[in-house]
């Protein structure tokens, strides 16, 4: 299932805020993501073609047969991304955010907090994974091509412990 529009970005506090800063990536991650449940303030994303993210994200992401990508308009280099594959063996969709100034300690640290409950840890200074089967997904936290991305991979069915529903 890709995201549209409507459930795509930030849901800010300050609604006329059009530009997103990188320490409100991870609750853009976590609300468009994880939860399906933010909204786009007027300016805040650009929707973008695939081919124009650049070729350090591209390479990574690989060839996906559905792409909803959005440039974050804020401060730096910023993408939240929907794609779909069928060659990816365990991963059919994926989501995330990818940012060249997102620090990755604080950013792991939101993303732990929302997928395991209580108090935020310490985060990670390196790349942190976290995987539920149940709930269907394997979710991420890492550098790699000069961006911190923040990314949830969701699982074929047949990977999960229990069927998921849409």
């Amino acid at each position: 299932m890709m995201i549209s529009l409507a459930a795509v970005a930030l849901s800010n506090t300050a609604a006329a805020q059009a530009l997103v800063t990188p320490d409100q990536l991870p609750n853009l991650f976590i609300s468009a993501c994880l939860d399906g449940s933010a909204r786009a303030a007027d300016g805040s994303v650009t929707r973008i073609d695939y081919s124009a993210l650049p070729n350090e994200l591209r390479s990574r992401l690989g060839k996906p047969i559905a792409a909803q990508v959005w440039k974050i308009n804020g401060s730096d280099d910023a993408y939240l991304y929907s794609l779909s594959f069928t060659e990816r063996g365990y991963s059919p969709r994926i989501c995330g955010v990818a940012s060249q100034n997102l620090v990755l300690r604080p950013a792991s640290a939101a993303v732990e907090t929302r997928l395991r409950g209580g108090a935020p840890s310490a985060g990670s200074y390196k790349s942190v994974e976290w995987l539920d089967e149940t709930a269907g997904y394997r979710a991420l936290a890492t550098r790699a091509g000069g961006y911190t991305i923040l990314q949830v991979n969701w699982l074929r069915d047949n990977q999960a412990e229990v069927p998921r529903t849409q």
